[in-house]
């Protein structure tokens, strides 16, 4: 395990950490324990957006067939926000490597979401998630999917930066502490 950040370290200290943690810590290989987990919470109904994994990531797709859910994925447009499109939607490859609905599939909009499982590179024990830096995710944040080694005592965050309510990692689904600052749209 590499030498965490200290207190104050910048979130480019942090993502630098965790990419070289991520080498040793195997999300991806960690996915079927981080799936059992979530089929075992009991906490994905209705409409659950997920994520088509890159490499480095934990990848639920197992989940995806779970009974009493209907699961979407994002789209990340040359611009602009995320947008959701159900499972099973036709997919091309993203100049980043990842896959994703291609574009003019069927959407779903954002308030018919009811649980959001987010990647990211890193969160805190209250919730705060570090991400690759575009913010896309941001607006939806719920459940921070990981590995229990990428889960730190405290993060950096700036004022737009929403916490989970949520973490799944292999050891389960548990709820976070109160986050530190406002979620986006609140008063400071």
């Amino acid at each position: 395990m590499t030498d965490r950040p200290t207190r104050g370290a910048s979130k480019r200290e942090w993502r630098r950490w965790a990419r070289r943690t991520r080498e040793t810590a195997d999300p991806a290989a960690r996915s079927a324990e981080v799936c059992r987990a979530l089929e075992e919470w009991g906490g994905l109904a209705g409409v659950v957006l997920a994520f088509l994994p890159l490499p480095d990531e934990i990848d639920l797709r197992s989940v995806f067939s779970m009974p009493g859910a209907r699961f979407a994925v994002t789209r990340t447009p040359p611009t602009g926000p995320l947008t959701i499109h159900p499972v099973g939607s036709e997919l091309e490859t993203h100049r980043l490597g990842f896959s994703q609905p291609v574009e003019g599939a069927d959407t779903i909009p954002y308030a018919a979401v009811d649980v959001a499982l987010v990647p990211g590179l890193a969160f805190d024990r209250s919730g705060r998630r570090l991400g690759r830096g575009a913010g896309y995710y941001d607006a939806l944040l719920r459940v921070g999917v990981a590995v229990d080694a990428l889960v730190v005592e405290e993060l950096p965050v700036d004022p737009w930066d929403a916490a989970m309510t949520h973490l799944a990692t292999e050891s389960g689904v548990r709820p976070v502490s109160s986050p530190r600052a406002p979620a986006p749209g609140s008063a400071a």
